[in-house]
């Protein structure tokens, strides 16, 4: 059987992608999870400065899940260039990189992308559109379609580097907003990102996470992310789809392709089983060869063939 997928003509090994932030700067997890195994790996939201992030506590964990309020802190376009992405590509000359771009404006997008392009080893770039459009008084990007096609349009004119657009489960329409940015010759969309929560400290009477909330990820956000990828798959069958949130083991990563997802992402799990990459991957060769499927393809949307 074949385990390659192809992602629009964006080809990888697996369909399985390590998930940004999660995976870091592509160094920290070494033969913990090695880069090389992974269909791509997504590397930490970069901005155009450096982001300190927000104030601690940052992560909490919840039923099925945790919450994090991170804050996109990274270490800023300029020292992501000239350390952490050699760094990357010197540790893993085998692995295929994509770059997870955060920008409050669309200049700032723009600035990332045509800085980025110059990078040999970025092969795709992945919107981060739940940044807030500072432009817009703080909504996300992805949130207004208008400001979601603007956008896209305007990364393609600058790059020939494949653009993903990773939707945000907050909107009411996350199928109008994978539309627009498909209109304006997004490569794939990535359903989806976190989902805003919160705790609270019943002791201390007061919420848990510095910042009150963050975003929920983790098994607990499987069925509604599962549902906006099927919702876009259908009304959207030709769109390369990139399936996230919520995986944890080979029975949901193949929910996300039978969605109609050509790869998954994986991120949350891994900080609990770093291994969790050879379980999915050995789950998914063991359930095609249990089906009679020879290829990604002879399943991909299959469940929303109704």
């Amino acid at each position: 059987m074949n385990l390659n997928s192809k992602v629009g003509s964006f080809e990888l090994a697996n369909p399985f992608i390590a998930a940004s932030g999660t995976y870091g700067y592509g160094t920290e997890y070494g033969d913990l999870s090695p880069a090389k195994e992974w269909g791509a790996v997504i590397l930490k939201s970069v901005s155009r400065n450096l982001r300190p992030g927000n104030v601690p506590p940052r992560c909490c964990e919840v039923d099925s899940g945790m919450i994090n309020s991170i804050g996109l802190a990274n270490v800023g376009l300029e020292k992501f260039m000239a350390e952490k992405l050699p760094a990357f590509a010197a540790e893993n000359p085998d692995a295929t990189c994509i770059a997870s771009l955060a920008g409050e404006t669309l200049d700032e997008f723009l600035y990332l992308a045509e800085n980025l392009s110059k990078a040999k080893a970025i092969k795709a770039f992945e919107l981060n559109i739940s940044c807030p459009n500072v432009a817009k008084g703080g909504m996300h990007f992805g949130a207004d379609c208008n400001a979601s096609r603007q956008l896209v349009s305007e990364m393609k004119k600058i790059t020939s580097i494949p653009v993903w657009v990773k939707v945000t489960p907050s909107t009411t329409d996350p199928v109008g907003v994978a539309t627009v940015c498909a209109e304006a010759g997004a490569d794939a969309v990535v359903a989806t990102n976190t989902i805003p929560a919160m705790k609270i400290d019943i002791n201390r009477c007061r919420p848990v996470l510095g910042n009150i909330t963050g975003g929920l990820s983790g098994p607990a956000i499987f069925p509604a992310s599962l549902r906006i990828a099927y919702m876009i798959h259908k009304a959207l069958p030709k769109l390369p789809l990139v399936g996230c949130g919520g995986v944890d083991c080979g029975e949901k990563a193949v929910q996300y392709i039978l969605a109609g997802c050509s790869a998954v992402e994986i991120g949350t799990a891994t900080f609990r089983q770093p291994d969790t990459l050879v379980q999915v991957k050995k789950f998914l060769a063991e359930y095609m060869d249990k089906m009679g499927f020879k290829s990604i393809e002879d399943f991909k949307g299959l469940a929303a063939r109704i």
